[in-house]
């Protein structure tokens, strides 16, 4: 019995002065994992908690604080403090660290958050810095910078989000971004680096030389200059255009009203070529004409136009609207061609009532000779008569009609032909030139 004794303190003695662990087998199917077991004392760790964070200054504090009613330890960095979120830099006058791993930084005074890849600044007031949701607020009318290939935009707000792993940045309250070409401005925006784009809500305005846009939504693409104005989008321009006097021989600088809407307007740079369009139900309103059609398209700052779909030009002072499927205009020949299914509808002066009509397979118009050529299967309509022809010579300012080309007209129940027929639309007049000739009934010319 003593010796039983003697043996069992001996082995107590040893184990108390070798301790050593209790081996646990871990099989395939070890309830005892971490990242599977309730009993695991630690929560599995989100993926921000892993990334690297240096911080750091010329002066540092540390206290015990309560937050949340936990116990932490803080940092107080001062004199060049700052954090590394990556590659991302936040530096402030004043930096509240929480917490060993940085979960939340306060930032003061003379906020900077640098994202070098992007090449985008923002500075501001005050920030707070928020490791798990990868983001940084900023509050007082914080600024972002982007300089990229060789662009820069500069945008302020009340306040910013910015989200550093997307590169991606929410602003509020009063937006405003300014470029070198014009300045936006709006109630919020999304402004998506990765994306290169700016997204602007709650009916934002553009401004520009001479130029005020407006629409629903607005979206900028940086790097291309791009605009795209959706939601009843609206254009008011002023621009000073050349009149000439051909009595005075002068030419004198005239100041021209446009507005133009339409459901969205896109204006693209590409290369040294911009292109803007209107799409849906565009409409052009300027003093002395209108101008309608599905879509509009204009190149080479306004000098090359194209329209299509249910295309209309009223031309207030000369009395007359150009109507048909497809337009092309070349501003610096001041030519126009028009057709599938082109017409001129002549009009009153004074009330704009129609008098009469023009249909052809393709019009012409020449802006410095205020004159429009009509060719193929002319046929013309008057209050009193029909007339027919090859082509016609349409003179505005004249309201002078000549159509030739075997031309015929019906008055009367009487059909003639001559070698040049000239029509006055508007009053309804008619000189038959060059061997005149009735045909009879039945006759075919």
């Amino acid at each position: 019995m003593k010796k039983q004794i003697l043996f069992f303190v001996f082995v107590v003695s040893i184990l108390r002065a070798n301790p050593s662990p209790i081996p646990v087998l871990y099989g395939s199917e070890d309830f005892l994992k971490k990242e599977n077991s309730v009993f695991s004392p630690e929560k599995k760790k989100d993926k921000h908690d892993k990334i690297p964070v240096l911080w750091g200054g010329s002066s540092l504090t540390q206290e015990e604080r309560i937050i949340n009613g936990i116990p932490m330890k803080v940092y107080i960095l001062g004199g060049g403090a700052y954090i590394m979120h990556k590659t991302i830099k936040l530096s402030a006058r004043e930096i509240e660290i929480i917490g060993e791993d940085a979960l939340v930084g306060n930032l003061k005074g003379q906020v900077i958050v640098e994202d070098f890849q992007n090449g985008v600044t923002l500075t501001a007031a005050k920030g707070i810095y928020n490791k798990m949701a990868g983001t940084v607020s900023l509050e007082n009318n914080p600024v972002l910078v982007q300089k990229k290939d060789g662009k820069v935009v500069k945008i302020h707000c009340q306040s910013i989000v910015r989200y550093l792993e997307e590169a991606k940045t929410t602003l509020a309250g009063k937006v405003v971004v300014t470029s070198d070409e014009f300045q936006v401005f709006g109630e919020d925006a999304i402004f998506s680096e990765k994306e290169d784009r700016i997204d602007l809500a709650g009916e934002p305005f553009l401004f520009s030389e001479n130029r005020f846009l407006i629409g629903k939504t607005l979206s900028y693409f940086v790097k291309e200059g791009s605009i795209q104005l959706d939601g009843d989008a609206t254009i008011y321009q002023v621009s000073y255009e050349n009149k000439k006097d051909k009595e005075k021989d002068t030419t004198t600088k005239e100041r021209v009203v446009t507005l133009f809407t339409g459901k969205t307007l896109t204006h693209q740079n590409k290369g040294k070529e911009t292109v803007t369009s209107m799409n849906g139900d565009a409409f052009m309103y300027r003093k002395t004409s209108e101008f309608k059609a599905n879509l509009l398209e204009s190149r080479r700052n306004n000098k090359d136009i194209k329209a299509t779909g249910n295309v209309s030009y009223l031309d207030r002072e000369n009395g007359y609207r150009m109507e048909g499927g497809l337009l092309s205009y070349d501003k610096e020949k001041g030519y126009s061609y028009l057709t599938e299914n082109p017409r001129i509808v002549f009009l009153d002066k004074k009330e704009l009532n129609e008098r009469g009509q023009l249909t052809a397979v393709f019009l012409e118009r020449f802006d410095e000779r205020f004159e429009t050529v009509a060719r193929g299967d002319v046929q013309v309509e008057t209050q009193t008569a029909n007339a027919t022809g090859e082509f016609a010579t349409y003179y505005e300012k004249r309201d002078e009609l000549v159509l030739e080309g075997n031309p015929t007209l019906v008055k009367d129940n009487t059909k003639v032909s001559a070698g040049k027929i000239i029509l006055f639309p508007k009053s309804d007049r008619a000189y038959l030139t060059d061997g005149l000739k009735v045909i009879p009934n039945g006759e075919k010319k």
